[in-house]
C-alpha cells in the first residue's frame, strides 16, 4: 500500500496588517469566551529584492479572534469593548433594514 505524504507548507493568506505604535503590544480577543491575551508573534527572515535580509514579524491569526494594538491590557479591554459595541450597532441597523425589506415585500 502506498503512503501519500503531504510535505507542502500550509497556504498563507494575507488578511491585512497592523502597525502597532511604539511601545504598544498586540492583543487578541477570543470572541467565544471573551478572554483577552497577548497575540503570539513570530519573527521571519525575509529576502529583499536587493539581496539583503530583513526580520519581519508575523502574527498567528486564528479563527474567531479579534486583534488590536494597545499600550497595556487595560487599554486593550477598552478598545475591544468599543469594537464590540460598534459591531452590535451595525447588526441592529442591518436587522432593522432586512425586517423593513421583508415587510415591504409582504
Amino acid at each position: 500500500m502506498d503512503e501519500i505524504k503531504d510535505n507542502a507548507e500550509p497556504k498563507i493568506n494575507f488578511l491585512g496588517s497592523v502597525n502597532p505604535s511604539r511601545g504598544h503590544r498586540l492583543y487578541q480577543l477570543d470572541t467565544e469566551t471573551g478572554e483577552i491575551s497577548e497575540a503570539q508573534i513570530e519573527g521571519r527572515v525575509a529576502l529583499l529584492p536587493d539581496g539583503r535580509q530583513e526580520l519581519r514579524k508575523q502574527v498567528f491569526i486564528r479563527d474567531k479572534f479579534l486583534y488590536v494594538s494597545a499600550l497595556n491590557k487595560k487599554n486593550a479591554v477598552k478598545r475591544f469593548a468599543r469594537m464590540v459595541k460598534m459591531m452590535d450597532q451595525y447588526k441592529t441597523k442591518n436587522n432593522e433594514a432586512t425586517r423593513k425589506d421583508d415587510e415591504d415585500q409582504a
